[in-house]
């Protein structure tokens, strides 16, 4: 498990790195004014060389590809150093700290939503497959897997905030600059953004769970236990699930970073400043060092849900380890 575990951190050690490097030199690719666009953003009005050039100077755009790679890789391992938002005229983490608890906290809140409603969907649907409940229930989580996050989102405003058919209006955005905790204090607040991460969740685990538990219940050793007189909830939750659950953790570990990116799109629509809001208004102001920063903050979190992944799977499934260690 040890020799396991330390493969899995050399492989996500590099995987970091390689994005920072990429990221790192995406700088030096923009329109038009390569990696001196921070230095042009200071001069709107007047982008001549007597005004763009202190502020290259000042910046350390002027120096060399290399030490500034060096420079900025040694302030983010050894200091934890994001970089400094020119746009905001304050360090990238003093944003960031403010930011990534709103939105992690909303991705943890719905993936769970969505775990609590998907698995026992799933198992239940495969269970009673070919069923009018299963036909019913596959076709709804169709319908919300292919429906964008954005659209589903306008559509859920206008049913529950707009024109709700229900007495309670829910708000159509979440208090603004509210902690991370408000979401539980005043959960009603947050009932549709969580709403729409959740939903198109529960769709794709739902269906992994179906398949999943479809595929284990035709092999020989469930046969073999319903052959010996098991009862039928014995053989679903003794002989099916541990096995079941194995693709399952994998997809799970790897939802929360996705939750994350369309997280983007959803605090967007809904006006709820965190990561997703503060991308696109980096986007918009050319904030390269905050850009940066949200990129490598993704990155390791898919890492983190990778990395999470695999040792559920070792752990749920020992043939995993042993195979990689037979490697």
């Amino acid at each position: 498990m040890f020799a396991y575990l330390v493969r899995r951190l050399l492989a996500a050690i590099f995987v970091v790195l390689f994005i920072i490097w990429f990221t790192f030199t995406l700088q030096y690719l923009q329109k038009p004014y390569g990696v001196n666009t921070p230095a042009y953003n200071f001069c709107p009005t007047k982008p001549v060389y007597t005004c763009v050039h202190p502020y290259i100077v000042k910046l350390g755009l002027s120096q060399g590809y290399f030490i500034r790679l060096y420079q900025y890789i040694e302030g983010l391992v050894v200091h934890l150093n994001l970089g400094y938002s020119y746009k905001l005229n304050q360090p990238v983490y003093s944003e960031l700290k403010l930011l990534i608890p709103r939105t992690f906290w909303l991705a943890a809140v719905s993936l769970t939503l969505a775990i609590i409603i998907a698995l026992p969907l799933g198992i239940y649907q495969a269970w009673k497959r070919n069923s009018a409940f299963d036909y019913t229930a596959t076709g709804v989580v169709f319908i919300l897997y292919s429906v964008p996050a954005f659209v589903l989102a306008l559509v859920l405003l206008d049913a529950f905030s707009f024109h709700s058919p229900i007495p309670y209006h829910f708000a159509a955005s979440p208090p603004y600059g509210v902690n991370a905790w408000a979401m539980f204090t005043n959960p009603l607040a947050f009932f549709l953004p969580i709403l729409t991460l959740a939903a198109a969740t529960v769709a794709g685990l739902s269906r992994f769970m179906r398949s999943s538990v479809l595929d284990v219940l035709v092999q020989d050793y469930v046969r073999t236990a319903k052959a010996k007189g098991c009862s039928s909830r014995r053989v679903l939750f003794r002989h099916t699930m541990r096995n079941a659950f194995g693709p399952i953790i994998t997809i799970i570990g790897l939802y929360l970073p996705v939750l994350l990116g369309g997280a983007l799109i959803v605090e967007d629509v809904f006006n709820y400043l965190g990561i997703g809001q503060a991308t696109v208004v980096a986007s918009n102001n050319d904030d390269s060092y905050m850009l940066l920063a949200i990129t490598i903050i993704g990155t390791v979190m898919v890492v983190i849900g990778n990395l999470a992944a695999d040792l559920g799977l070792a752990i749920v499934n020992p043939r995993v380890r042993i195979e990689g260690s037979a490697r």
